[in-house]
C-alpha cells in the first residue's frame, strides 16, 4: 500500500514538473527582448480623413442590409485605425501590409516598465472566405484556420449566440491588390439580427447603482423647465441643475464621486447623444424614444462645442485612460477630408476641458468641492478657457502646410498651451496644485509623442 502511495506521489511530482518546464518553455516562446513592430502613430494617422469613405461603405452595407456588397479597404484606412489604437493604449505598435498575394497584420505590445515584448503577426490569404494562413506568438507558430476555428467557438461560446459562425458564413469572398482588400459579403441582415441576440445576452442582467442613478438624472433633468426652453440653454445651466440635485442626494465624498458620475453620463445621454446611455445600460424610460431637450444645449455659444465637452466627459469616465483623448484627435484628422468641417483645436480644446471637468468631479477628494463650484458657476469660462482663438476649419492641404504631423513641434505646441489654459480654470487649479491630475496629464503627454 506504501509503495502505491509512493508512486501515485511520484506521478504527481513528475506532472508537476513536466507541466512547470512546459509553462517555462511557452514563456520563453512567445515572451521576446525586442520589439517585431517601431511604427509611428502620427506617419499612421496621416490617412486619418480616408476613413469617412470606410465609414461610408459600413452604413451602406448595413442600411441596405438584404444585398451583397463589396467593402473596399485600404491600408491607408487600415494604418490610420491601428495609429488611433496607438495612441489611445501604451506600449502598443502595429503595422499592416497588403499585397496581391496576402496581408500580414503585426504588432507588438509591452508591459508598462518592462523590457519585454509580446509580438504577434498573421497572414490572412485572398480566397472564397476569411483565410488566415498562420497566427505567429514570439517563436511559436501556431496554424491559422485551427485558431480561427477555435476563436469562432470561444467567441460563439462567450457570447451564447451563433455571431462568429455567422459572420464568417457572410465573408464570400476576399481579393485583394497592392495596398487593399475587398471584401464580397452576402447580405448582412442575418448578421444584424444576431447582434441583437448578443446584445440580450451580454447585457447587464443586473441594474448596476451607476445605470440606477443615470437613469434617475436623465428624468431628472428631462424635467426641469430649462429642457422646455425654445432657445437653446447654456451646458452649464444643464450642470448646474445636475449637480445641485447630486449635491443634495450624497452625503460623503465617495457617495459624490459616484452621482457626480452619473449626472455626466446622463447630460451626455441627453444633450449629447443618447446612444451614450447604451454605454451604461437601459436608461431611457421609453427604450423606443429617447428623451432630448427641446432645444440644443450651447457652449461658448456653439452647440457642437457644448457636445464635445459632454460627451468627452463621458468617454473619460467609460474608456480606458487616453481613449477619449485619442478619439477626440481622430475625429479631428478625419474632419480634414473632402466635405468634412475641418481640423478644429477649438473642438479638441472643448474635449480635453470635457475629460477633465469629469476626472475632478469624480475624485472622490474633489467631488463635493466639484458639486459646490458648478452650483455657483456664471460664466462657460468657468469650465473652459478662451480656446475660440485657437485654428479650426483646416483641411488636410492647410494642416499639412502649417502642422506637417501630429508629433510636430507646431503642433505639440498648440495642444500644450490648450493644456496650459485648462489648468489655469479655477475648478482645475486646486486639483493640479494638489497633483491628483498629474498622472493623468503625463499620460496624455506620452500618448501625444507615440
Amino acid at each position: 500500500m506504501r509503495s502505491v502511495g509512493r508512486w501515485i506521489l511520484g506521478v504527481v511530482v513528475t506532472l508537476f514538473v513536466v507541466t512547470f518546464v512546459i509553462l517555462i518553455g511557452v514563456s520563453v516562446a512567445v515572451v521576446q527582448r525586442s520589439p517585431l513592430v517601431v511604427s509611428s502613430a502620427p506617419n499612421q494617422l496621416d490617412g486619418a480623413d480616408s476613413v469617412n469613405d470606410l465609414l461610408s461603405q459600413l452604413q451602406n452595407a448595413f442600411t441596405q442590409r438584404s444585398s451583397n456588397h463589396v467593402i473596399h479597404l485600404t491600408e491607408t484606412q487600415i494604418e490610420s485605425l491601428v495609429g488611433v489604437l496607438q495612441r489611445a493604449v501604451p506600449n502598443f505598435s502595429g503595422v499592416v501590409n497588403v499585397t496581391e498575394v496576402g496581408s500580414t497584420i503585426t504588432f507588438t505590445f509591452s508591459p508598462s516598465s518592462v523590457d519585454l515584448y509580446f509580438n504577434v503577426s498573421a497572414l490572412i490569404l485572398p480566397g472564397d472566405s476569411l483565410q488566415i494562413d498562420y497566427i505567429s506568438v514570439g517563436d511559436l507558430s501556431l496554424s491559422g484556420p485551427l485558431m480561427l476555428s477555435f476563436a469562432e467557438k470561444g467567441i460563439n461560446y462567450w457570447t451564447k449566440s451563433e455571431i462568429a459562425t455567422i459572420a464568417l458564413t457572410r465573408v464570400e469572398r476576399v481579393t485583394m491588390r497592392r495596398g487593399e482588400v475587398s471584401l464580397h459579403t452576402a447580405p448582412l441582415a442575418s448578421l444584424l439580427e444576431e447582434l441583437t441576440v448578443v446584445s440580450n445576452n451580454m447585457g447587464v442582467q443586473e441594474e448596476t447603482e451607476l445605470q440606477t442613478l443615470a437613469a434617475y438624472y436623465l428624468r431628472y433633468i428631462s424635467g426641469r423647465d430649462l429642457a422646455l426652453s425654445k432657445q437653446p440653454v447654456p451646458l452649464i445651466e444643464y450642470l448646474r441643475e445636475g449637480m445641485a440635485r447630486a449635491r443634495e442626494q450624497s452625503n460623503s465624498p465617495q457617495e459624490a464621486a459616484l452621482h457626480n458620475k452619473a449626472v455626466i453620463l446622463a447630460l451626455a445621454a441627453y444633450v449629447g447623444h443618447y446612444r451614450i446611455g447604451s454605454l451604461v445600460g437601459d436608461l431611457q424610460p421609453d427604450p423606443t424614444k429617447a428623451l432630448k431637450p427641446r432645444a440644443p444645449a450651447i457652449l461658448l455659444a456653439r452647440n457642437d462645442l457644448a457636445r464635445h465637452f459632454i460627451i468627452s466627459a463621458a468617454l473619460e469616465l467609460l474608456a480606458e485612460q487616453d481613449m477619449s483623448w485619442a478619439i477626440g484627435e481622430f475625429k479631428e484628422l478625419m474632419d480634414r477630408g473632402t466635405g468634412g468641417s475641418g481640423y478644429s483645436f477649438v473642438d479638441l480644446g472643448a474635449d480635453m476641458s470635457g475629460s477633465q471637468f469629469a476626472r475632478v468631479a469624480t475624485m472622490p477628494e474633489h467631488a463635493e468641492s466639484t458639486q459646490n463650484a458648478v452650483a455657483r458657476i456664471q460664466s462657460d469660462s468657468d469650465i473652459v478657457p478662451a480656446i475660440k482663438a485657437f485654428p479650426e476649419g483646416l483641411s488636410k492641404q492647410a494642416f499639412t502646410e502649417k502642422y506637417g504631423r501630429v508629433d510636430s513641434e507646431a503642433y505639440l505646441n498648440e495642444v500644450a498651451e490648450i493644456k496650459r489654459l485648462i489648468k489655469q480654470v479655477p475648478m482645475y487649479q486646486k486639483a493640479h496644485a494638489e497633483g491628483n491630475l498629474i498622472n493623468q496629464i503625463e499620460a496624455g503627454d506620452a500618448g501625444e509623442h507615440k
